[in-house]
């Protein structure tokens, strides 16, 4: 059956509208008029707008908690649509929409939430095939949460620098646009130049604000087309994942790769789904197309019989802090808690990542905006005052 929207009028002449579940728009035009409304327009139901982050965390927290709770899924997101939240409401009746016509879980959310990640989606689609939604879907509103947080931490990080910068970029242009050529008139009706100095300062200003400009834009350009590369072509995709993660200073994401990957292999071995069969789904779960590619590899190598401690210690980048834990879970037979041990470090060193970088952009900031300032200063200033002292020598 599908949701619909529909709007009309009672019999009493008083507008109504609501939502109605048919098996075709013919349908609940019939029922509508069975329960006495005159239906103006009936349409199928679409979200509203898209859902944030926090949003889907929160929709993942409380159906979590109903299955838990031992409630069907329909039942459990008919629930949670009469939530007061216009949006998340039409979302989740879309989602049960989808449910009800038989897609899986991960697939109807995708298509009612604009915005749903690709780990995200693949660590639902996880647990929809090893039965391990209850589970699961607290964990991805955990990773939601957290990367809410550090969008939160960033924009007001940036509040402060970004205020100096956009200063910055208007002295500059002030400078540049009038000060600039107003000073070389005054000088040149005093009979006067500027200094070779003064000069190769502007000219360098200059250059720097044009190339800053030309570079943001090719970045910008490069971002862009690379999106659009990795969407056509998952060989593209893998090759330019695979030269972000070698950056130097991708040291962050490499490590919430780790613990995506190492979270939703806890929550799928716990559940009894052999490693053989995790692995993969865990690698898709990192949201790394290079990553996943590699666990893909090491799982057709444990398949082969490697052990899976020697299989996730190949792994680029992640296999060195993953590798220590799987093994001592291995021997021991805690193999689950090990690498809940070792998301929760890799989360840590994670934010501790960020936290050093978040502390680095204030005062580059403000340094590059306030040396910019201060050579196009010095270069008016200077021979403004050496045309002063020889009017006073004069």
């Amino acid at each position: 059956m599908a949701t619909y929207d529909y709007s009309g009028y009672k019999a009493d002449g008083s507008s109504c509208r609501g939502r109605i579940e048919a098996e075709g728009a013919k349908e609940a035009l019939r029922r509508l008029a069975d329960a006495g409304v005159f239906a103006e327009s009936v349409h199928p139901l679409r979200a509203s707008a898209p859902l944030g982050a926090a949003r889907r965390a929160s929709i993942y927290r409380e159906l979590g908690a109903l299955l838990g709770a031992g409630l069907p899924m329909d039942r459990a997101l008919g629930l949670m649509m009469e939530s007061e939240d216009v949006t998340v409401s039409s979302a989740l009746a879309s989602v049960l929409a989808g449910v009800r016509e038989g897609r899986w879980l991960a697939d109807s959310v995708a298509s009612a939430c604009a915005g749903m990640q690709g780990h995200e989606r693949a660590a639902l689609a996880a647990a929809e095939h090893s039965a391990t939604l209850p589970a699961m879907l607290p964990r991805v509103a955990d990773i939601l949460d957290s990367q809410e947080l550090v969008r939160d931490r960033i924009r007001s990080a940036l509040v402060y620098p970004s205020f100096v910068l956009a200063l910055g970029i208007v002295i500059a242009c002030v400078m540049l646009g009038v000060v600039v050529p107003r000073t070389s008139a005054m000088l040149a009706d005093s009979g006067l130049d500027l200094p070779a100095a003064s000069r190769f300062a502007v000219a360098g200003a200059k250059a720097f604000a044009a190339a800053s400009a030309a570079l943001a834009l090719a970045g910008l350009a490069a971002v862009a087309a690379a999106r659009r590369a990795a969407a056509r072509s998952p060989e593209r995709a893998v090759a330019i994942d695979r030269f972000l993660l070698r950056l130097p200073f991708m040291r962050a994401a490499q490590a919430l790769a780790g613990m995506r990957f190492a979270s939703t292999l806890s929550v799928l071995t716990g559940s009894g789904m052999p490693v053989v069969e995790a692995l993969p789904i865990a690698g898709s779960g990192t949201g790394r197309p290079w990553l996943g590619r590699c666990v893909e590899e090491q799982a057709e190598a444990v398949r082969n019989g490697r052990s899976l401690s020697a299989a996730v210690a190949a792994l680029p980048h992640i296999g060195r802090e993953l590798g220590d834990w799987v093994r001592v879970g291995e021997a021991g037979g805690c193999l689950g808690p090990m690498l809940d041990v070792a998301a929760g470090r890799l989360q840590r060193e994670w934010d501790r990542a960020l936290s050093r970088r978040l502390a680095l952009l204030e005062p580059a900031i403000l340094a590059g905006v306030g040396l910019f300032v201060l050579v196009l200063a010095l270069a008016l200033i200077l021979p403004v005052l050496g045309m002063t002292r020889s009017l006073g020598a004069g």
